[in-house]
């Protein structure tokens, strides 16, 4: 990058900025995520699932009746284009025939078990540069407040000149030092504040993905049922016209050469 050195770090300029603004939000990608790892999961169960299988990739699942009737699934139906079944027992699982495809181990990736915040940070530059930094900040603050205390003793009038004009722009001066130094802490406090609440939302989910690995006899129902109706529903190779798997030709050549055994098998030949 051009912005770091040989060493791997930030230059000067962008130390600086790094330390005063921080390098941006590291879940700003985090609905794609979520929306991704979602439609794995479906997937990974060839199109359908039960609630608990879900709520570990989602914020808020409610509470009282709206997470007993699984009200947070609807924003998943909605953008999947899914739709609820009752088993005969009266339970609940979510079918997506969309999302019900093939899929080979070797083609299946690792997935996360719960959706996974990750923490701000509050500078990529190095400490040796934090600390320069802070070093400038204070350094230009200790001396706005020097010539605040020179002013105040009348030298702007003995001096003039640029004396005066310094004196002119003080207060900006005094902001400029401040700011340089009241950014950064407010944005660090800012920042605990933040990974407070994402820890809590991870620690929410990974205990959705742990009742989950526990489940009681009601899940395990459910699921057991959602993986019988998958099976039902899957559609295999051998039941399809075409597949990606092969050549389109090779596919025509051997689609007719089971029509010819097929009609062969059926007259008798």
């Amino acid at each position: 990058s051009p912005q770091r050195g040989e060493a791997g770090e930030l230059n000067f300029f962008a130390a600086i900025f790094s330390f005063l603004f921080g390098d941006g939000n590291p879940n700003a990608d985090l609905e794609a995520r979520q929306w991704q790892e979602i439609a794995a999961v479906i997937r990974q169960n060839y199109g359908v699932v039960v609630a608990e299988q879900i709520s570990p990739y989602l914020d808020d699942i409610g509470q009282g009746y709206a997470q007993e009737f699984e009200d947070y699934m609807l924003p998943v139906l909605l953008r999947f284009s899914g739709q609820p079944l009752v088993s005969p027992e009266g339970q609940i699982v979510y079918y997506f025939p969309e999302l019900q495809v093939t899929a080979n181990k070797s083609q299946r990736q690792p997935l996360s078990v719960y959706l996974q915040e990750f923490p701000w940070h509050f500078s990529a530059a190095s400490s040796g540069q934090i600390l320069l930094s802070v070093g400038l900040g204070s350094l230009n603050l200790v001396g706005a407040l020097v010539l605040g205390d020179l002013f105040r003793h009348g030298v702007a009038a003995k001096l003039g000149g640029l004396v005066g004009f310094v004196h002119g722009i003080y207060w900006l001066l005094l902001g400029y030092g401040t700011a340089f130094l009241g950014v950064p802490l407010v944005r660090y406090f800012w920042i605990q504040w933040r990974n407070r609440q994402i820890t809590a939302r991870n620690h929410k989910r990974q205990a959705r993905a742990k009742l989950l690995v526990s489940a009681d006899q009601t899940i395990q129902e459910k699921i057991t049922y959602a993986r019988q109706f998958a099976k039902e529903k899957f559609i295999g190779q051998e039941d399809l016209a075409y597949t990606t798997e092969t050549d389109l030709l090779e596919q025509e050549a051997e689609n007719s050469a089971k029509t010819d055994a097929e009609w062969q098998r059926r007259l008798g030949m």
